[in-house]
């Protein structure tokens, strides 16, 4: 049923789904839907939180290869200067479209907002996880707490998306955008470890 949900909420977003379409799409009652999940919003929630952890998992999945493949303070920032273009790339504004309304979402539904929470911060912690380990190998020289690092360069890349409302589509304003966050980057975790 989430499955479906998801599928319809894609295809129509949150103000054009239709509780008579799920039903009709997966034969599932009204009574039984109310029963599992309590209220269509709960129903909302819970498909909102399953697309909201796919994003999280991609995005550990990615940091945590470059992490691992990383022998040195160089191939570390190489990776993560790459993971950079990668996501501000603009295939991915719909993602961070997503992402982004996904947490607007939760304004006024508790429930909502509690689930979404604690995946927001089995985020943060798998990347702050990994800069903790990065620093251990002496791959990055992270002055700041590592969870706030993990929460700055989230911010950072989800931030983006003001740069894509503007409908920005020059390739020379993109290719800054991507060196401004490298520089903060590399202020932020390798100072002292790498030539500029």
């Amino acid at each position: 049923m989430v499955n479906v949900t998801i599928e319809l909420l894609e295809k129509h977003g949150e103000s054009g789904f239709r509780v008579e379409e799920l039903m009709e799409r997966t034969g599932i009652s009204k009574s039984s839907m109310y029963l599992r999940f309590g209220s269509r919003d709960g129903l909302l929630a819970t498909a909102y939180s399953r697309i909201f952890k796919a994003h999280i998992m991609e995005s550990v999945s990615g940091l945590s290869s470059i992490v691992n493949r990383a022998r040195t303070p160089d191939e570390l920032r190489t990776g993560l200067h790459a993971a950079t273009a990668f996501v501000v790339s603009p295939q991915r504004f719909k993602q961070r479209l997503d992402r982004t309304a996904i947490i607007a979402g939760i304004r006024g539904r508790p429930e909502f907002q509690k689930s979404l929470s604690a995946a927001q911060k089995e985020l943060t912690d798998a990347v702050a996880g990994l800069f903790v380990e990065a620093q251990r190998k002496g791959l990055i020289n992270i002055k700041h707490p590592p969870r706030i690092a993990a929460q700055f360069i989230q911010a950072m890349t989800l931030g983006r998306i003001i740069a894509e409302i503007e409908d920005d589509t020059d390739e020379e304003m993109r290719s800054d955008w991507i060196s401004l966050s490298n520089e903060f980057i590399d202020r932020l975790m390798f100072d002292g470890l790498v030539d500029d």
